[in-house]
């Protein structure tokens, strides 16, 4: 009967990606942001800007918001003829990467949650970045493979996906010093894994343009990271959706406070509760940062916290007969992260607001270390 379930939920899966790869195909100037990666990769090799500093105009907060990293990486997506077949496979990476994570989740140790359940409630809160092509869906998945490898004390792992998330986008930074600065053995592998980093973001004949583009990109995320009326999908967001936009001081003062609570918390729970607490927590706390308190939060960022809900809402379920209403709260809360592929008429409804104020009321069940994760450790 598990097999069954397993097999209906990569069906689901696949067809999702079936459809989406049709979209594109019935819709081939349907990209997305992909223009974007192919602009910084095709830049790249060109030695031309990859953001748009070099030509008198910044684009503001948008363009190429990415280390000169991501340029090198998704050259090997780039090189794909016809440029349809690249936008699929793009798609299918990041996707395939996103149902890895979920088969990885549903496979810790006892009572294992079904896989069928981690895709029912996950998968709707990717559509939006699947369909745009959005880094966010692979870098979901690093921070799930994370979180699993380091409960596993599988510290070479973690450094790994966690070097894959500071390729795939900046935000990884955050989950990267988190682990750094909590886990003393995962010091030397994240150290060793800056190595093949920073040769990857020096991958080009020219080496003087290479080091030129690391100052160029600097500027150019400082610019996009203190925006000006941008239309975010935070804690922020949501309070100026109501009608109230709070002084940038006091917008800065809070995320920079909410960082440094997320480190403290990760630290006292790891030296109180151990390893399967703190690699726990370390997840908690990063999709929350990475989520209400992003300043470039969009509402296809909340696929980076929707694995988090789905696993924690089986838990529930699992673990005790009085918290199953607390699973179906977390679960209504995973459909509610879809409101903006409901139609036009709820995604203006609740555009900005809704999901960083669905993910505020849900998050104090998050903290809760589920049994399934503590078993893992052991």
């Amino acid at each position: 009967m598990a097999r069954r379930w397993n097999i209906l939920a990569w069906s689901i899966l696949s067809a999702v990606f079936l459809g989406m790869s049709v979209y594109l195909i019935l819709n081939p100037t349907r990209t997305g942001v992909v223009p974007n990666y192919r602009m910084g990769a095709t830049n790249w090799w060109a030695e031309k800007g990859l953001y748009g500093l070099e030509a008198k105009d910044s684009q503001g907060t948008h363009g190429f918001l990415y280390f000169p990293q991501f340029a090198v990486f998704f050259s090997l997506f780039n090189s794909i003829r016809p440029e349809l077949l690249g936008e699929i496979v793009w798609r299918f990476f990041g996707f395939g990467l996103f149902g890895f994570a979920l088969r990885s989740l549903s496979t810790t140790r006892f009572p294992r949650p079904p896989l069928l359940f981690l895709v029912l409630l996950s998968v709707p809160a990717s559509f939006a970045s699947l369909n745009n092509g959005q880094t966010n869906l692979p870098l979901s998945a690093c921070l799930v493979l994370t979180a699993i490898a380091l409960c596993g004390q599988k510290w070479n792992l973690a450094a790994f996906w966690l070097g894959l998330a500071l390729v795939l986008k900046p935000i990884a930074l955050a989950p990267w010093l988190l682990a750094f600065a909590v886990f003393p053995a995962m010091r030397k592998p994240l150290l060793i894994s800056m190595i093949p980093f920073v040769v990857m973001g020096l991958l080009h004949p020219d080496l003087h343009y290479a080091v030129e583009r690391w100052s160029k990109c600097l500027h150019k995320i400082f610019i996009a990271y203190s925006p000006e009326n941008l239309r975010v999908s935070d804690l922020f967001g949501a309070l100026g959706k109501s009608g109230w936009v709070p002084p940038p001081v006091l917008e800065k003062a809070t995320r920079a406070l909410a960082c440094l609570g997320a480190l403290a918390w990760v630290w006292r729970i790891f030296r109180r509760e151990g390893l399967a607490a703190g690699s726990w927590t370390l997840w908690v706390t990063s999709s929350l940062v990475l989520t209400v308190f992003n300043p470039r939060a969009e509402t296809n960022s909340y696929v980076l916290i929707s694995p988090l809900m789905a696993y924690s809402a089986v838990g529930y379920w699992r673990d005790s007969k009085e918290g199953r209403w607390m699973g179906w709260v977390l679960a209504l809360a995973c459909i509610g992260l879809m409101c903006d592929g409901m139609g036009l008429w709820i995604y203006k409804a609740t555009d900005v607001w809704l999901k960083p104020l669905i993910v505020i009321v849900v998050s104090p069940l998050l903290f809760r270390t589920p049994e399934a994760w503590k078993s893992e450790a052991r």
